[in-house]
């Protein structure tokens, strides 16, 4: 299985392919400063499922195009969300084009699991769980889908826009809680922003890997690096090179750093990471898993940072 967790700043867009061949796409968010964009990307192909984790601008930007440029076959949103909800969300702040034909699609064609979808893309599996509008939540981000994604052993939690409230409230359905025990790469809801970050995930969440997909520091709120990397076991980085205490860790990845992340899994449940630029500057939080590893390194060798 391979993943790419595309690099498009402060949004989502993440392509998952399997052995087969058959693609599902988290989000279609873009990056008009590079510029990338998934309708241009692949175009002219075929994306078994795609899946929209949130119904905000920055997780469907791309759609109007993407819709017409590729061949979609599948579409996963929550199924709690219609376009009359999505239009009562947008009141305040209005909808631009993304979002706008995202209410267009459920208006057409009905809300949750719509065309020729299956969990099972050759081999690789995926499960979603969402919490229900006006029921629990009538925000977007605590309405946003929580996506197990997985092939073999290796699990990745996608954790869409979901802030603490609407994690608490997944944490009530016991099948949730048994897959989060599975999860080996993490990631981070919101962009690894401040109100995303719940301590009650991590009780029975030990990821290998966290990656947060976003742009430039813009807020004190993105200041959270350091505790991901207090919650999260580290893979070695042997783009780095190793020392008296042994080959670093890597803990926490961001696409505003790292570029691109691609993540290549083994049946055996082994992965590789490799990413399009060098995160040159470790943080304090990986040379101290470095320092607390010493002599232990060997838990740590299902997975490797970039080189």
């Amino acid at each position: 299985m391979k993943i790419e967790i595309h690099d498009v700043d402060h949004g989502g867009c993440t392509v998952i392919t399997g052995p087969a061949g058959h693609r599902l796409m988290l989000d279609c968010g873009l990056c008009s400063d590079r510029p990338w964009y998934p309708s241009i990307a692949y175009g002219g192909e075929r994306i078994d499922t795609l899946m929209l984790m949130n119904l905000d601008e920055d997780h469907c930007e791309d759609l109007p195009h993407l819709w017409r440029a590729c061949a979609v076959g599948g579409l996963v949103t929550n199924p709690t969300v219609d376009a009359r909800a999505l239009r009562s969300m947008k009141v305040e702040c209005g909808m631009r084009a993304g979002v706008a034909k995202a209410t267009e699609i459920l208006e057409r064609f009905g809300t949750g699991f719509l065309g020729d979808w299956s969990h099972d893309l050759g081999g690789v599996a995926w499960h979603v769980f969402w919490n229900r509008y006006r029921v629990d939540f009538t925000d977007t981000n605590n309405l946003s889908l929580a996506a197990f994604v997985q092939f073999g052993p290796f699990t990745i939690l996608f954790g869409g826009d979901l802030e603490r409230p609407g994690w608490r409230q997944l944490l009530k359905n016991p099948a949730f809680r048994a897959k989060l025990a599975t999860t080996t790469v993490y990631v981070a809801s919101h962009h690894g922003r401040e109100n995303g970050c719940c301590d009650e995930i991590f009780d029975i969440c030990h990821p290998e890997l966290v990656i947060f997909s976003d742009g430039r520091k813009q807020y004190g709120t993105q200041e959270t690096r350091d505790w991901y990397a207090r919650r999260t076991r580290g893979i070695l980085d042997f783009g780095r090179p190793g020392g008296l205490l042994g080959q670093p860790l890597r803990k926490v990845m961001t696409t505003r750093r790292d570029g691109t992340i691609t993540i290549e899994v083994g049946t055996d449940g082994r992965f590789w990471v490799s990413a399009t630029r060098q995160d040159s500057a470790p943080e304090l939080s990986d040379l101290v898993a470095s320092l607390l590893s010493f002599g232990e390194n060997d838990t740590y060798r299902r997975g490797s940072a970039p080189r």
